[in-house]
């Protein structure tokens, strides 16, 4: 059997509409997926923006609810010095039971290092 042109013609016409609204159905696919992942980044960035501000926040709270009086200071070196002697802590543990004490103490997760260095200073 012989195709004629029009039929040829015809048969290309219809390839090519459903190319191209297969072509437009990806495109707003493809639209629709973008504004997703804009969406999805805007949200993590005001997350982000929200939790930086809460760490600043704590940071500013733990800086001015835990501060260390020289006198406590002083309670916490002697609680370090008995505790090393009775215990027979090794020179290499005494950074880490100092920063320990301090914690306890203070409740702060941070600790001052020139802090922990006269702590366990002899």
């Amino acid at each position: 059997m012989i195709v004629s042109h029009i039929d040829m013609a015809q048969a290309m016409i219809d390839a090519s509409f459903l190319s191209q609204h297969r072509s437009m159905a990806d495109i707003t696919s493809l639209r629709s997926d973008i504004a997703q992942t804009r969406r999805a980044i805007a949200a993590s960035r005001e997350l982000l923006k929200r939790l930086r501000q809460r760490k600043i926040g704590e940071a500013l709270r733990d800086a001015e609810h835990h501060r260390l009086s020289a006198w406590d200071a002083d309670i916490v070196r002697k609680v370090f010095q008995d505790l090393v002697v009775e215990v027979k802590t090794p020179r290499s543990q005494w950074r880490a039971v100092a920063q320990y004490l301090v914690h306890e103490f203070t409740g702060s997760e941070r600790v001052e290092p020139a802090l922990v260095d006269w702590i366990i200073r002899k």
